[in-house]
């Protein structure tokens, strides 16, 4: 049977007439939306953050982050590019004689007993602006320490060269008893002490030589915890050309640690 024209007219007009429904579920482009994702910036299927898989949420499961980071995070605001510690200017050095109302250096060395010994001396003194020669024996060095184990302390660059405007202070040494004794360079601080009873000690070890078989290297960082309890234990230099040491930067002179 045939369907008469008037029929066939009506249905044809009826069919180009209609439109998808603003709630039917449907893309006109095919893909296939969901309530909250208009799909009019993103990449993917009514993805309206672009992330590539229909996530309006930026919940880090797409591959189209529009921040390029990968983790979908588009609605966390403004970014602001502050640069990398390489972009950023480096730290003016101070010379540690140079500090106003410094007026001595302590280093506390820890040889027995119940505390550390301090050993205090002058900003300009002999002890600091000078590096001894090698070899450290009873009549050449800073500070002593047990039998065979004696200090040279000064003012030094970042690796331990001695420097007299150095921003860093050293204590280096030699100690002559391995295993089964404990290590030597026993330090528990290095001070500052100002003229208003103020001190300082240092914030980072800049760098420091561990040797022997009674060295404990991890400890290392006990120099710069505070605690005059606590103590290095940098071992010994029995068949060694190189001293033991330690090199601390100070918050005052060479800034946070870097």
């Amino acid at each position: 049977m045939r369907a008469s024209s008037p029929s066939l007219c009506a249905l044809l007009l009826t069919l180009a007439c209609a439109k998808p429904g603003a709630d039917d579920g449907r893309d006109p482009t095919g893909g296939v939306t969901t309530q909250g994702e208009s799909g009019s910036s993103g990449d993917g299927d009514g993805d309206g953050s672009g992330d590539g898989d229909g996530d309006g949420d930026g919940d880090g499961d797409g591959d189209g982050d529009p921040t390029g980071d990968g983790d979908g995070d588009g609605d966390d605001g403004p970014k602001f590019d502050l640069g990398t510690p390489d972009d950023l200017p480096p730290v003016e050095l101070v010379p540690v004689m140079d500090l106003p109302n410094l007026e001595s250096i302590t280093f506390y060395e820890r040889t027995g007993g119940m505390a550390p010994t301090p050993f205090t001396f002058t900003v300009n003194g002999p002890e600091l602006t000078v590096r001894l020669d090698d070899p450290l024996l009873n009549n050449n060095h800073d500070i002593p320490g047990a039998s065979g184990e004696f200090y040279d302390v000064y003012y030094s660059d970042e690796d331990g060269g001695f420097q007299l405007d150095g921003s860093y202070l050293t204590i280096s040494g030699t100690f002559t008893q391995a295993l089964p004794a404990g290590g030597g360079l026993n330090l528990a601080e290095i001070s500052l002490n100002f003229s208003d009873q103020t001190v300082e000690y240092g914030n980072y070890v800049a760098s420091f030589v561990a040797l022997g078989d009674n060295a404990v290297p991890e400890n290392v960082e006990r120099a710069i915890d505070g605690d005059l309890q606590t103590h290095t234990t940098m071992g010994n230099t029995v068949g060694q050309m190189d001293r033991l040491r330690v090199t601390l930067g100070f918050d005052s002179t060479s800034g946070p640690p870097g």
